[in-house]
């Protein structure tokens, strides 16, 4: 069994090594910034789909006891907590494209 497992990482090895994310760390890292940029930019389309449900009163609640809905404002109070999070996630963006253009030219000097 532990034969698997040792060919199995070898494999993995040998599929990742140098060929979709670089052979240097500088390389690799890189890599890794770009995945997250990624990440953070499709965690940025849902957050901003959501500002968009909260504030156009598009969300539809439907009381347990048939007793009215709750009003509005909750859901006001919930676009701005997105609204927040969606300014957390710009400003992450700028910093790792900022990281991003940082390691690339120290890559490309070398």
């Amino acid at each position: 069994m532990t034969e698997n497992v040792v060919s199995f990482e070898e494999k993995r090895l040998e599929r990742l090594d140098g060929t979709v994310f670089g052979s240097t760390a500088e390389e690799l890292k890189i890599a890794a910034v770009g995945s997250q940029i990624e990440f953070a930019k499709r965690e940025l389309e849902t957050v901003q789909a959501y500002i968009d449900l909260a504030y156009t009163g598009t969300i539809t609640v439907t009381m347990n006891d048939c007793g009215e809905p709750p009003p509005r404002q909750p859901f006001v109070h919930l676009g701005s907590i997105l609204s927040n999070y969606e300014q957390v996630l710009f400003d992450r963006i700028a910093e790792l494209e900022y990281e991003q253009e940082m390691l690339s030219s120290t890559a490309d000097d070398q």
